[in-house]
Order: structure tokens, then C-alpha cells, then sequence
């Protein structure tokens, strides 16, 4: 994010990719006339607690619109001295992350924004948090904005810290014996492990002193106790002594198949502790991924003169399964859910994700809350600590030639989501429909143009924050992208703000008549859509003359005016009270376009009629076709 704002620097670029991603979980605009608003702290703790984001003082939000309303050069001055004073004195935020660099000074019309590039905190630095007490003042963000974390985020930030502190995997239970283990599962482990490596020294250790290796075993230096840990049980222990209250008493694995018709069972198959089995970590993934892995094809490969049944992909769903068992946060409520949809495999685990998911996406850091559980999955050969987990999944559903996975951080329970598509990225029978429903424009689009409808007319709705992470562009290109497939009719937005989803336009073929409806768009221009402020494109750029946010009261030159299509499509709405908002969302246009440009001409036309004529701006206004 902090990197993305400094390369867009140019004025009027970086306002217009900010304003339009007011839909973006990571932007949030305050007005700040009224003094330094004390919301801002808050703000900047869910920021640095998610995934960072960016706070601009300046721009006024009334009713989900958006309009700039820029400060003085002393009021600004004033704003960033506040700010710094602030940010230094713990008993307002407990850490300061921001720089001179990250509080950037915008030049805009008469005045000056103030944008604030909030970093993501590091897993030493979580949790920031408001006020001296991190138990009440912790917030982190979702779509709806921030909120206030329950006392057990905190807890387990700081049991995510780096620190002279043993790991939560550490932990050494008290009167655990080798009664504890099951023995099949440690035994079968040693086979796993004495088969891949023979010539490793740790095969001819006795029991103990190899689980003492794998990091299940641990005597504590500064006290003298020594037991088995905590991960020694999660990989090889007895259902019993696992959930014992003084291992981990939430711990919880589960696996469902899921049919396609869930009227008639919940699922066709189910893993989970019923007394059958030793349900432990190691036991699960073997039992789990030979379940998995049957779902995938088996091409005829050569390796050589041998045929290779394990595909790039199988390899890649083996690292997703691991991942899914080493990365969880095991202190709290341990559940972890692996699912087999009829068209994609979930895995879900507790906790939240110590990297950030620009990071995650890049690869080559490897950080793991759970070292030793890594390390006793890395010797049977299944796990390495190269940071190179994320590098297999991709590549491996790419591969298969199958839609691009995706990672999802969920709150209230935390937990992260991972998500794999068992779809081709473009299946023949969904381009038939969409070239049945669109003609041969469908043909002309670019390849992400075609996976957005391609996501939007299996899954009836899409996001800005669903599409992010399954194509690979910036959030602001998404919003773009989402402008021009509406401007050319081949989506239907609803909702306003970061809650607007895009459908697909079923009525597409009853409105290719309107002039260049059915040529895709293949340029950046900002598109007017609900929730979005467009920018005024007559004004000439200039890094010291920026456009002013508010839609003008007059079509001026160059502009399109409203079409005939336009027109009927309203008035045949109309033919009741509709208030802006309905004719908006009913037509796919933004509610200000909408309001001051084409209720505004045919109430001029004389076309339609006002409830309150006295009163034209009420919030009570609604207009009726004009008999």
C-alpha cells in the first residue's frame, strides 16, 4: 500500500485512484473542520492490526457521496503537529508507526488534504492500540469498518510476539506421559520419516530424545521441568489427552464433503473426532488427503520411462493442507475445517495471519506460529521453512489450468480462509452463456474483463474485495475495471460504498441500441457508479491544479448527455413515486449523476413531477412521470 502511493504520486492520479476506492476497506476519509478528529485513533489501530490503509483529512462523506472540502495551509500545519504530539504520547496510542514521509501534504484547489499511509504492524509491534489498556483499546477493520476487538485478539497478538518467551507450541503440559501418545501415530511417523532419509542421524535415536529433536519433547532451562509440549500432543496424541483442559480443550478437526444438492444430506463424507480414530494432526492429514487428492485428475505424465501420477497440482494441495495444520492459532478455539464443495476445496483454521497478504502473495518470507509442527512435517518431506508455500499452490492450480486461489482473513472469530477453485479459470459452457446473452461483444473483451463476468454469472454477484487476489490487479484497477463493464451494460451495480456488488445485466439485449452500449470499453476512464464520486474530466491535469470532486449542476461541453434509452427506461419506472436512489440503482447509474444530471433535465423537459416542489432538496423527494 505505502509503496503503491508513493509510485502514484502525480496529483490528480492519486486522488482519483483514492476517491474511487472509497469502496476499499483500506481508505478511510474524515473531514477534520471540526479539530482533530478523535475517531482517527481508532482508525489507525484497526489499520495497523489489518492490513494497513490510508486516512485523508479533507473530503466530506454525506449520504455515501463524497465531496472534498480542503483545509489551509495553517489548518493543516495545525492537524500534523496534533498528530505527531499524539502519536508520541502512549497514553493516547501505544506505538508510533508514522514518519514525516507518510503524512503527505495534497495540493487541491484552494487548499490542502492530509493523507496518512498507515503501515501494517509487524507481528513484534501487535497489537497497536488505543489508550493504556490494549484489552479495550484494540480495533482492527473488515468491510464494515473498524471495530472493537474482544480481549482474546490482544491475548494472542502478544503470544505472537517474538520474545524471550516460549511459543504457545512450547508450552510443556504437566503429567503428560508416553500414555499420551499414540503409539501407531508416532510409529507410523518414524517409518515416514526413516524411508525418506535412511542415512539420517535422528533414525537411530531411542523415542524420546527424537521427539526431543522434533520439538515435542522440551526441558525447561530456567525452572528444570521437562514434559512433552503442546505440539507433541497436536501431532501425536490421544483425542482424550489432547482436549484434556490442560492441553488444548477447543481442539477440533473436521472434514466434510459437501454435495451439490444439500437438500437431501448435509454431506455425502465426514471426518471428525468420533471415536473411530486418534483424532491428531498427523492422523488427519493422513487420512484427509488421500480424500482430497481423489477429486483431482491424473494426466498420463512421463517422468523419464516412469509415469508420475502426482501432478504440480497435487503437490500444491498437499502444501495448502499443511499450511492449514502448522499456521493455526492453537491457544484459543482450535478448529480447523476442511471442505470439499462440488466445485472447490475450503480450508479454514483460527488465528489471523502474521504476514500481510501483499507479502503472503509475493512469497520468500517465512513466518510460522507453530516452528516445530513445520519441522515434523519438513522431515518426512512434506513442509519447508523457504517461504515457497504460496509459490506451490499457485503454480500448481495453474497447472490444472484452474481459476486462481484465494486467501481470505475472516474476524469475529478470526480465522483465515483458503480458498481452491476445482473450475477451469474459463469453462466453455459459462462462455456459451455469456456469448448467448452478450452477442459476439463478448468477444472483444480482455482476459479479466472476461473472468469478472465469468465470476459474476456463476456466483451471482461479485465484490471489489471478492475479486481482489483471484486477478492480478491493484484494488483501484478493479474499481476501474467494474466502471467499464457498467458503462458498456454488462454489469448492474447495487448498494452504494464498499458495499456495492456488480450482477450481471440480463437485460443486456434489449439495450444494444443505444449508441456504443455493446462495445466494450477498453480504456481507464472513470465510469459514474453508485457509491463513486466522479471527477470533473474537463479540467486540465496539473500537480498544482487539481479537479474538484463535486459532480457540476450543468452538463458542460464534451460530456455525454443523458440518452434516449436513458430517458424511457426512468420514466417507464417513474410511472409511481421512485425517490433518487431507486432510479438510480434501477438504471445502474450513481445517485448524483443520477440526481443532478437526469432528473434535473426531465424535470426541465417537464417529463417528471416532484412530491414536494416547495421544498425540491428535501431527503424526502421523490418524482412520478408527468401524465
Amino acid at each position: 500500500m505505502e509503496e503503491y502511493i508513493k509510485e502514484s504520486f502525480r496529483i490528480q492520479s492519486l486522488l482519483d485512484n483514492l476517491i474511487n476506492e472509497h469502496e476499499n476497506k483500506e481508505i478511510e476519509f474524515k473531514s477534520a473542520h471540526g479539530g482533530f478528529p478523535g475517531s482517527f485513533w481508532e482508525t489507525y489501530s484497526s489499520f495497523a492490526n489489518t492490513d494497513g490503509g490510508i486516512i485523508i483529512f479533507g473530503i466530506k462523506e454525506k449520504n455515501n457521496v463524497f465531496s472534498t472540502k480542503p483545509h489551509s495551509k495553517d489548518e493543516i500545519e495545525k492537524l500534523r503537529k496534533t498528530f505527531f504530539s499524539s502519536q508520541n504520547d502512549k497514553c493516547v496510542v501505544s506505538l508510533p508507526l508514522l514518519s514525516d514521509k507518510d503524512v503527505i501534504d495534497i495540493p487541491c484547489n484552494d487548499g490542502y488534504l492530509l493523507a496518512f499511509i498507515i503501515p501494517r504492524a509487524n507481528r513484534e509491534q501487535r497489537p497497536v492500540y488505543v489508550g493504556q489498556d490494549p484489552m479495550t483499546g484494540t480495533f482492527r477493520r473488515n468491510d464494515e469498518g473498524d471495530y472493537r476487538c474482544n480481549p482474546t485478539v490482544p491475548t494472542q497478538m502478544f503470544a505472537d510476539r517474538e520474545s524471550t518467551q516460549y511459543k504457545t507450541e512450547s508450552r510443556i503440559l504437566r503429567n503428560y506421559t508416553w500414555d499420551d501418545i499414540d503409539s501407531t501415530s508416532f510409529r507410523q511417523f518414524r517409518t515416514m520419516f526413516a524411508n525418506r532419509t535412511p542415512s539420517h542421524p535422528w533414525t537411530a535415536l531411542d523415542d524420546t530424545e527424537l521427539m526431543r529433536k522434533l520439538g515435542g519433547y522440551r526441558k525447561d532451562r530456567e525452572t528444570g521441568k521437562e514434559g512433552f509440549t503442546l505440539a507433541g500432543l497436536l501431532m501425536f496424541g490421544k483425542t482424550e489427552s489432547i482436549t484434556d483442559p490442560e492441553c488444548a480443550p477447543d481442539f477440533m478437526l473436521d472434514y466434510r464433503e459437501i454435495p451439490a444438492d444439500t437438500t437431501a444430506m448435509r454431506w455425502v463424507d465426514r471426518l471428525y473426532p468420533d471415536g473411530t480414530w486418534e483424532a491428531n494432526l498427523f492422523q488427519f492429514y493422513r487420512l484427509v488427503l488421500p480424500k482430497l487428492q481423489s477429486f483431482m485428475p491424473k494426466p498420463f505424465v512421463l517422468k523419464g520411462d516412469e509415469r508420475q501420477d502426482e501432478t504440480p497440482a497435487h503437490e500444491a494441495l498437499r502444501e495448502a493442507l499443511i499450511n492449514a495444520l502448522v499456521h493455526p492459532c492453537y491457544g484459543g478455539s482450535a478448529r480447523i475445517v476442511i471442505q470439499k464443495l462440488p466445485n472447490a476445496i475450503t480450508m479454514s483454521n483460527p488465528g489471523v495471519m502474521l504476514v500481510s497478504l501483499s507479502q503472503y502473495y509475493e512469497g520468500g518470507i517465512s513466518e510460522c506460529r507453530n516452528p516445530s509442527l513445520q519441522k515434523m512435517f519438513g522431515l518426512i518431506g512434506k513442509s519447508d521453512k523457504a517461504g515457497s508455500g504460496v509459490d506451490k499452490i499457485l503454480k500448481g492450480w495453474k497447472s490444472a489450468k484452474w481459476r486462481r486461489p484465494y486467501i481470505e482473513e475472516r474476524s469475529l472469530p478470526d480465522k483465515v480462509e483458503l480458498y481452491l477453485p476445482l473450475e477451469s479459470l474459463i469453462s466453455e459452457e459459462t462462455t456459451a452463456a455469456l456469448r448467448k446473452l452478450f452477442g459476439s461483444a463478448v468477444d472483444n473483451l480482455d482476459y479479466n474483463r472476461l473472468s469478472v463476468l465469468t465470476r459474476a454469472y456463476t456466483e451471482d454477484n461479485v465484490t471489489n474485495s471478492s475479486l481482489r487476489n483471484q486477478i492480478e490487479l491493484h484494488p483501484s484497477d478493479i474499481t476501474k475495471l467494474l466502471r467499464d463493464l457498467v458503462k458498456d451494460r454488462f454489469l448492474i451495480p447495487s448498494g452504494f460504498g464498499r458495499g456495492t456488488a456488480y450482477s450481471i445485466n440480463q437485460d443486456f439485449k434489449l439495450s444494444t441500441d443505444a449508441p456504443g452500449v455493446a462495445v466494450p470499453s477498453t480504456n481507464n476512464q472513470v465510469a459514474d457508479l453508485p457509491g463513486s464520486e466522479p471527477l470533473n474530466q474537463d479540467v486540465p491535469s496539473s500537480e498544482g491544479n487539481v479537479p474538484s470532486l463535486d459532480v457540476p449542476s450543468q452538463t458542460k461541453p464534451g460530456s455525454r448527455a443523458i440518452s434516449r434509452q436513458e430517458e424511457q427506461m426512468v420514466l417507464e419506472f417513474c410511472n409511481q413515486w421512485r425517490n433518487a436512489n431507486e432510479i438510480a440503482h434501477q438504471i445502474g447509474r450513481n445517485r448524483q449523476h443520477t440526481q443532478k444530471r437526469i432528473i434535473k433535465e426531465l424535470i426541465t423537459k417537464g417529463a417528471l413531477i416532484m412530491e414536494f416542489p416547495e421544498t425540491p432538496t428535501t431527503p424526502k423527494q421523490r418524482y412520478k412521470r408527468n401524465e
